[in-house]
């Protein structure tokens, strides 16, 4: 038997393993923090569910903004969340005001949709620009006028961030959803309109481009905002502006189980909206676990090919980590050492993690119901959501 298509099979993940440093180099070559300020009126809108232990953490971000919030609404499903109790608690910590608005419950869309549509309602004449954003990230003090400063330059009509996942508990779960999150959060952006995501978690737009691209309309009958937001931005032919160095700290803590629970979510959202962008990670995944399992076959058997290709993959794998490391520590979010050596040491085991990311991208596609908070949706499309089923409110 010809050993030449393993070569090339093996050849292929070190390509990937290439590529993947590339990235990272990219991005570290043109990483820049935020350096204009312009003075705005925004309204911040924050759709929250549950007991939500961050809110005390997010309102003193918020507090230290160098562009204070003209206000914050907090929206949520009912007076019987329990986050409604805790919003109308912590609002005397705040040094602005603080709504609290009950949105009611959602039937054909997700809940979050239903709730920031509540509260943009509240949005008048006063508010330049509107910021939508996530109850689980911790922003930096310029994260507020990162997104408003491009409004006002007239340079963007809509501005968005990314996600950067920081590992606070040395779990397994935590650290490989730090792992893969930054690196799908570090590919380069090639700027068409289906590849485009505007993260939720970190919006920033203007009030006249909200009313041209019908910002609460594009929540309609949807369980991305992310993604119908990017859909709705472009077909209004929206200047969307992904600042690069706009990482919004991400605390995570997730064990093993709720890591998995949280990425097939995540992925299977990214099946439903973008399946060719599932299809072109299972493939550039599927090849790398495939040419990892090809060298081990040939090393056993005495390959010095594999051996040396085995090396040159694990340490593309470890240098990748080690530079992820450094855009973190770029933009002044460096990681502790311990949780460094934890991420270079997923590089060294990169197989395990591959397999990790491999087993929930196919789990992703097993079903279209997914479970979001309490609440379990059904989706026959990308458009067509129906709420199947609530359960309890979560009391932590």
């Amino acid at each position: 038997m010809s050993v030449w298509p393993i070569y090339l099979l093996i050849s292929l993940g070190l390509v990937l393993n290439v590529l993947s440093v590339t990235s990272v180099v990219l991005r570290l070559r043109r990483l820049q923090k935020p350096r204009s300020e312009k003075r705005a009126t925004a309204t911040v809108i924050l759709p929250i569910t549950g007991f939500s232990p961050n809110l005390e953490t997010l309102i003193g971000a918020l507090n230290a903004q160098t562009l204070q919030p003209r206000r914050l609404i907090i929206t949520v499903e009912s007076q019987l969340d329990p986050a409604w109790r805790r919003a109308t608690a912590m609002a005397s910590l705040a040094r602005f005001p603080i709504e609290v608005v009950v949105a009611g419950e959602a039937s054909h869309q997700a809940q979050k949709c239903r709730n920031q549509q509540a509260a943009l309602a509240r949005i008048d004449a006063k508010d330049d620009a509107i910021v939508l954003m996530d109850n689980d990230i911790v922003p930096q003090s310029w994260w507020l006028s990162a997104l408003v400063s491009p409004l006002r330059d007239g340079h963007s009509d809509l501005v968005t961030g990314h996600r950067w996942q920081r590992v606070e508990r040395h779990r397994l779960g935590a650290h490989l959803v730090a792992a893969i999150d930054r690196a799908l959060t570090l590919m380069p952006r090639p700027g068409w309109a289906s590849t485009s995501v505007v993260w939720g978690g970190s919006v920033g737009i203007s009030r006249d481009a909200a009313r041209r691209m019908d910002l609460a309309g594009s929540l309609e009958r949807t369980l991305s905002d992310d993604l119908s937001l990017a859909e709705h931005a472009e077909a209004a032919g929206l200047r969307t502006l992904t600042r690069g160095a706009l990482l919004i700290p991400s605390p995570t803590a997730l064990d093993l189980p709720s890591a998995w629970r949280f990425a097939v979510r995540q992925y299977r959202i990214g099946h439903i909206y973008r399946p060719w962008l599932w299809r072109l990670a299972v493939l550039c995944i599927g090849l790398r676990l495939a040419a990892w399992v090809a060298a081990f076959f040939l090393i056993l058997n005495g390959n010095m090919f594999a051996v040396w290709a085995a090396i040159a993959m694990a340490a593309l794998a470890i240098l990748k980590q080690y530079l992820v490391g450094e855009v973190a520590r770029g933009i002044d979010m460096p990681d502790p050492l311990p949780v460094r050596a934890a991420q270079l040491a997923l590089g060294l085991a990169q197989p395990l993690a591959d397999m990790f990311h491999f087993a929930v991208l196919v789990a992703a596609a097993s079903t279209r119901r997914v479970t979001w908070g309490h609440v379990t949706y059904e989706i026959a499309g990308p458009y067509a959501v129906e709420v199947k089923e609530r359960l309890p409110f979560s009391a932590s």
